[in-house]
């Protein structure tokens, strides 16, 4: 029997279940990152409505415009990190990704709330579950006995 023949190992085969939350968590990463493009664009033109306001005296309109340059900015960077989180999903780094997500994720929340509230949706439902599914917790230790 050749070594092509063999079945793969185990520990390569997913988790029941893990391959459909798989699939639900990159399909809510695609979508928050097709809207953090979309917030970030439209972050911008409001910075700049607001800014046309601000030029014209309408001083009250500075705090917004500084928002929304924020709000476009923070949606930008979370549009170029979701394919880096992509990929570590689907390299099943499931702690890491969810560690690195969870900034991003708040600060989405704040500046753009539909992007980030996708971040965290994909944070808390699926990436937990796979976690625990694959048993991939950094779980310290269990100490020694007698203490």
């Amino acid at each position: 029997m050749e070594s092509t023949d063999l079945p793969p190992p185990m520990a390569s085969q997913p988790a029941i279940g893990e391959s459909g939350k798989l699939r639900s968590a990159l399909d809510l990463l695609n979508i928050a990152k097709i809207l953090a493009l979309v917030i970030g664009i439209i972050s911008f033109l409001l910075a700049a409505w607001n800014g046309i306001d601000l030029a014209f005296g309408w001083f009250l309109s500075l705090p917004s415009v500084i928002y929304y340059v924020i709000s476009g900015i923070i949606n930008l960077l979370i549009y170029t990190k979701i394919p880096e989180y992509d990929a570590q999903i689907r390299g099943r780094r499931y702690v890491e990704a969810k560690d690195q997500m969870l900034v991003w994720a708040v600060l989405g929340i704040i500046f753009g709330f539909l992007a980030g509230l996708l971040l965290l949706l994909v944070i808390f439902l699926y990436l937990e579950d796979m976690i625990r599914a694959s048993g991939r917790y950094n779980a310290p230790p269990p100490s020694p006995p007698g203490y």
